[in-house]
């Protein structure tokens, strides 16, 4: 394999202060910053040419001792917790697993949108999404994620059969560490404002909504490639 970890962009997507995700007793809004800066001195330890971006999409702002802290290590940083959109996302869903899936996707869909408009994607050879607290423990450019046979696809690890709120069934993707060949932004794009316009309707509906479920229906079976060993480990 060529060494192409300087062609990677990673996106993590956080909600540093919000009360979701769940919290183990005693967890606390540092908890959460401290497994966000985990992930990011993981990457800049086994990619250190790489760029990161963190997009905070929740509606609860960081604060400004968090905003200093990150500006110093990360290359891009989107703060939407004032967004109106986000901060209706928060008044308005039924409960915090809807608001924590709507709220992420919005947020990861602006970032790339904005990302496309600037031509940002053009030097990348993958674009990665990442959750705080999944750890890299290996150079990207020795997995699966820059082999040649994964060119145009996506590299998720095997897909997952667990139960929704009601019980059911389904398979479902992880979203903490998943990759995109540059290529495909723009079509996950599409597939991103198609996914968020069903969990907004199944809100309304109010039936259960899962990102990873939704990942899992709706990307193209024929263009996903699996990481069957992810080099990572997750807090």
């Amino acid at each position: 394999m060529t060494d192409t970890s300087t062609n990677a962009l990673f996106i993590i997507t956080s909600a540093t202060n919000a009360p979701y995700p769940a919290r183990q007793p005693g967890q606390t809004d540092n908890t959460q910053f401290e497994a966000l800066l985990a992930t990011v001195n993981s990457i800049s330890t086994h990619a250190p040419e790489a760029r990161i971006a963190v997009v905070e999409y929740s509606a609860y702002p960081l604060t400004a001792a968090q905003h200093d802290t990150l500006i110093q290590h990360v290359d891009y940083l989107m703060d939407y917790s004032r967004n109106e959109q986000i901060q209706g996302f928060d008044r308005n869903l039924p409960d915090h697993q809807t608001i924590a899936a709507i709220s992420e996707l919005t947020g990861l869909l602006w970032f790339l949108q904005v990302g496309l408009h600037h031509d940002l994607y053009a030097s990348f050879r993958r674009v990665f999404k990442m959750s705080p607290g999944t750890q890299l423990t290996a150079s990207p450019a020795s997995t699966t994620h820059f082999s040649d046979n994964v060119q145009g696809r996506y590299v998720f690890p095997n897909a997952a059969l667990a139960a929704d709120a009601t019980g059911a069934l389904a398979l479902r993707f992880a979203n903490d560490y998943w990759s995109m060949d540059a290529s495909q932004v723009s079509s996950f794009i599409a597939s991103l404002q198609e996914i968020l316009a069903q969990m907004r309707m199944m809100a309304d509906q109010g039936q259960p909504v899962c990102a990873e479920a939704m990942l899992y229906r709706h990307l193209d079976a024929g263009k996903i490639y699996y990481d069957l060993k992810p080099a990572i480990t997750q807090d």
